[in-house]
């Protein structure tokens, strides 16, 4: 006669949902006789924390955020960077999110559905810490962009724009014949950017919006009708379409820049919206020619 196998305990699933999408454990993986995942980290003092309070070492979900600034604040060698694994976490949430609807039991389902949502909103509200504020988690790639405008300070292109690329590069063809992205690779998870400019402080997506726009300009500033300048078109329609982005282009210096020798080709090489103007067919003097050249 067959045993039936024993059922795990809700906050054991709990914490097999949670190790899964945030890669971390609390307990030390090194003795197993499988070979650790690399890119699980072990949160050794945080454990010991816990246990000093006198709690089972089983992430749920009033541990999250704890445990997840300590993933975001910890050196690990190993580790993905900040915003990947953010990223990645918010992917792994909707992903665990779909598997548990096959759960039998609805109110087992019900609780493992809350735990997922809020897995997905603290991986959204600390992309947005992390963006706004780049070195509280480490520091970030600071390769300089090209093609920054007079007082444009040089700094990393947000890894933000990639993801809307790959949001607003699928479509139909349109006149030019575009359909292409230029992601990278780099896909943004389902809902994710809907999730990022919604119901946010303004104050902090307006510095991570005003990047946006800068590094769309450094984007199509030197390039002409014959390159690939729709995906960043489409990914400035996309912005200004959403209420806190046309609030914060319209706010930005670079919207209407002023100064005494400010004439229109100036205000085209210098504003946030002026490069994307400037896009033409036309031959141009050698000084403003665009590539690929037009002739």
């Amino acid at each position: 006669m067959s045993t039936s196998k024993p059922q795990r305990s809700p906050a054991k699933i709990e914490d097999i949902i949670l190790r899964k999408i945030f890669y971390v454990t609390l307990t030390d993986s090194t003795t197993a006789a499988a070979a650790p995942d690399p890119r699980v980290v072990y949160l050794e003092m945080t454990a010991a924390e816990i246990l000093s309070e006198g709690r089972d070492l089983l992430l749920s979900r009033d541990l999250m955020e704890r445990v997840l600034i300590d993933r975001l604040s910890g050196t690990f060698p190993a580790a993905e960077q900040p915003f990947p694994y953010l990223v990645g976490c918010y992917r792994r949430a909707h992903e665990e999110s779909r598997k548990i609807q096959s759960m039998k039991d609805k109110n087992l389902r019900s609780e493992m559905e809350i735990v997922t949502r809020e897995a997905k909103r603290l991986a959204v509200s600390y992309c947005r810490i992390h963006l706004a504020n780049p070195d509280m988690f480490g520091s970030v790639d600071d390769k300089p962009i090209g093609g920054v405008g007079v007082g444009m300070k040089k700094r990393s292109v947000s890894p933000l724009l990639p993801l809307i690329f790959s949001e607003v590069g699928s479509g139909s063809l349109d006149m030019f014949g575009g359909g292409s992205s230029s992601g990278g690779g780099a896909q943004s998870p389902p809902g994710f950017l809907d999730e990022f400019f919604k119901d946010s402080d303004f104050d902090n997506l307006d510095v991570i919006l005003k990047e946006l726009y800068e590094d769309l300009r450094s984007t199509v500033i030197n390039v002409s009708v014959l390159g690939d300048f729709q995906p960043p078109l489409r990914a400035l329609k996309y912005l200004v379409s959403l209420p806190v982005g046309a609030k914060s282009l319209v706010s930005h210096e670079w919207w209407v820049p002023r100064g005494a020798y400010m004439n229109g080709r100036a205000m085209e090489l210098t504003s946030i919206v002026g490069p994307f103007f400037h896009i033409s067919a036309l031959p141009d003097n050698t000084l403003f020619k665009s590539q690929p050249d037009v002739g």
